[in-house]
């Protein structure tokens, strides 16, 4: 199963977003967060996103990041497959 996950970041100073990651990879919610978790406690490493992500693409052959308008397009693909598969059951329990 794969998980779609945001990652935000704004400078120190800086009001708002300055820069976003979204990122699919088939590690769960908890691992995820714990991973990203123990790299923050590193002081050096806190603040940047692409070494993270660069960890993260070396270690796991699932991780690929995604442009705002895929992870749109992804998650309705998810849904309409959703739909359909609900659909196709249904109609096999009429017949």
């Amino acid at each position: 199963m794969s998980y779609i996950y945001n990652l935000y970041s704004s400078e120190e100073g800086h009001f708002g977003i300055s820069h976003a990651c979204h990122i699919k990879c088939d590690l769960p919610p908890h691992k995820f967060r714990s991973i990203l978790m123990e790299y923050r406690r590193d002081n050096e490493l806190r603040t940047d996103i692409e070494a993270f992500i660069k960890y993260m693409q070396g270690t796991f052959s699932s991780f690929r990041l995604f442009d705002y308008d895929d992870t749109i397009q992804f998650d309705a693909d998810q849904e309409n497959s959703t739909i359909l598969a609900n659909l196709l059951d249904e109609i096999n329990r009429t017949v």
